[in-house]
């Protein structure tokens, strides 16, 4: 008996041992930035000899992956574990050589597994990097998802109470900055993460923000934006999520984040607005905020008649409306999410075929939205739901408030008011006024409407004052040579390239056709600044040219930092130069030798080798 019992209790301490040898983490959180979705740690085994990360890939077929050879994990205290191989570990796997291009297969879907030298096997919290470098293949912050700890929240972020209820104020201008202060939780410096602002084109600018700020190595960021109204913004991180939030001038708004792969990044806000910002966050969980997403297509594309369109699109927005209301969201919230919905019902119905058009569902019977054949599709679409001048004639439920300029959909459509809401929404409609206004170039038309048809005051001087912030920028930038604004306004169309040539006879001219909110532009220009750093002295002048579509603040800061002259012309002028040069696109470029021959053109970037070539054959 006793024998019995001293076998079965050394089998039980070799199981033990046995057990010991192996940490399994089934499904691990794990964070990878701008890959999250495509590539997903499905098991980590954390063994005696070896640790191992098993990866799926959903990645576009045909395209490849690499893994570099000198790729590591990394544990909370700094130490690092080499990779070793990508030898496959089952027939489901496929076996990868480290620094090779694997080519995903027609699936678009992979298997691999990645073998390191053993972490410990207490290890809680794991990194893998190929490098530091910016491109390169990152997860953070790798842990068991059944044992993740809990969120431990800054002691200022703890115990914070929110307003039982918010409203939107009624619009009234009031100059200020409106302040956004980030706290990231689990952030480490070598994410090198960058906070999203966007979707805001403030009253009194002609630029519409769109600019990410980086955090701090402490996982803050601070952001400051000039505003005259309360709005709404974009904001967000890449990887993470976005939401729509409510900021205001004179205002702070203080947002706790976290470092996570379950789009859940938004743990808690402090400060202006702060239970409608976090409503706003819980909103996409609970329901689509847009209304033209991929479920009103399947259900309106069976409808056989106009009547049955019409209906259906209805009962969509109805059903939505109906389903905020119910919701726990503070009521400005809920005002702003009907407004979106609004918006979204009136472009449909007005604009069907559009909307209709972008959509079509694949072989898969998956819903798919593409602008191939648009246009042909749009044809093909449009007397499905016309609309009669009297059906037209909509009558707003939610963009009919006082408080309605404080969402992003008031000013993305046009609300024309019924007799009896006119008056009331008078102020409304003035600041509207003021966005076009901004945007005309035609000075004595905007001092003659600001003058005779505009009667609040407030709404007058923002135009004035963006009127004389542009006088005083022209001013500034009347003297500097290198410089052309409004020095060569009088040109006809017609000449202005050949005036602009006729300035550098005698030299090698490359000619950018471009704009201060074009990303490929200004692509351009970083790849470009080392080369014309080795062409210095050399006979080659480069040369600038925009237009009034480059806000003229934002313009005239960009270009201090890219050496060339710079030219800033009327709308018709710069039209005339992209028709020369058979464009209608940007960045535009085109060489000139030093006769004034032009010898080469091209549309978009074609890259740097392209463009040392063409200048070399025409360089003396």
């Amino acid at each position: 008996m006793k024998s019995i019992i001293l076998t079965a209790l050394l089998a039980l301490i070799s199981m033990t041992g046995l057990a010991q040898k192996q940490v399994v983490w089934e499904n691990p959180s794990a964070f990878m930035g701008s890959y999250n979705g495509e590539f997903k740690i499905t098991k980590a085994e954390l063994k005696s000899n070896e640790t191992v990360l098993h990866i799926i890939a959903n990645y576009q077929p045909h395209s490849w992956i690499r893994f570099d050879k000198n790729s590591y994990l990394q544990t909370p205290d700094g130490k690092r574990y080499g990779i070793t191989s990508g030898a496959k570990t089952n027939e489901g796997e496929a076996d990868y050589t480290l620094d090779s291009l694997f080519w995903m297969p027609e699936s678009g879907t992979a298997n691999l597994a990645l073998h390191f030298k053993p972490v410990p096997m207490d290890t809680k919290q794991m990194d893998f990097l190929e490098s530091e470098a910016p491109q390169d293949f990152k997860f953070w912050n790798i842990c068991d998802s059944k044992t993740k700890e809990k969120l431990e929240l800054p002691t200022e972020w703890k115990n914070v109470k929110y307003a039982k209820d918010e409203t939107l104020p009624a619009a009234k201008i009031n100059k200020g900055i409106a302040t956004i202060k980030v706290k990231m939780l689990g952030y480490k410096p070598a994410m090198k993460l960058e906070f999203y602002v966007g979707g805001l084109k403030p009253l009194g600018s002609t630029e519409r923000i769109d600019k990410v700020f980086p955090f701090a190595a402490d996982g803050t960021v601070k952001i400051e934006i000039p505003m005259w109204l309360t709005r709404q913004v974009n904001v967000g991180v890449r990887g993470l999520d976005y939401s729509e939030i409510v900021i205001g001038p004179g205002q702070e708004t203080d947002i706790l984040m976290k470092v996570c792969n379950d789009n859940k990044p938004f743990v808690a806000f402090k400060g202006y607005m702060a239970k409608t910002n976090m409503d706003m966050t819980k909103a996409e969980d609970t329901f689509r905020v847009s209304f033209d997403d991929f479920s009103v297509y399947p259900k309106v594309k069976d409808c056989k008649t106009k009547e049955e369109r019409l209906k259906c699109l209805q009962d969509i927005f109805d059903q939505r409306v109906a389903t905020v209301k119910k919701s726990k969201f503070t009521t400005a919230a809920k005002d702003l999410i009907c407004m979106a919905a609004e918006e979204d019902y009136v472009n449909w119905t007005r604009d069907f075929a559009f909307y209709y058009s972008q959509y079509y569902i694949d072989k898969d019977g998956k819903v798919i939205m593409s602008y191939k054949n648009l246009e042909e599709k749009m044809q093909q679409n449009k007397d499905l739901l016309p609309l009669t001048k009297e059906e037209r004639a909509y009558t707003w439920k939610y963009l009919n408030e006082t408080c309605s300029p404080c969402s992003d959909a008031f000013w993305n459509i046009i609300i024309t008011y019924d007799e009896q809401s006119k008056e009331r929404n008078a102020y409304n409609d003035e600041l509207k006024m003021i966005q076009h206004l901004l945007s005309n170039d035609d000075d004595n038309l905007v001092e003659t409407i600001v003058n005779n048809r505009m009667k609040y005051e407030d709404c007058k001087n923002v135009i004035r004052e963006y009127q004389a912030e542009q006088k005083r920028l022209a001013e500034e930038l009347a003297n500097r040579e290198s410089i052309f604004f409004k020095k060569l306004d009088d040109v006809a169309p017609e000449n202005i390239l050949q005036t602009i040539l006729n300035k550098y006879k005698g030299k090698v001219v490359l000619i950018d056709v471009w704009a201060t909110w074009c990303g490929p532009c200004k692509a351009g220009h970083q790849v470009m600044k080392p080369w014309k750093q080795e062409l210095k002295g050399k006979n080659i002048q480069f040369v600038y040219i925009t237009s009034p579509t480059s806000p003229l603040a934002t313009w005239q800061e960009m270009i201090k930092d890219i050496d060339g002259d710079h030219y800033y012309l009327t709308k018709e002028q710069y039209q005339y130069i992209l028709s020369k040069y058979e464009s209608q696109g940007i960045p535009t470029y085109a060489i000139y030798d030093a006769e004034g021959n032009q010898t080469f053109k091209t549309i978009g970037f074609s890259g740097l080798d392209i463009f040392k070539n063409e200048v070399n054959k025409v360089l003396k």
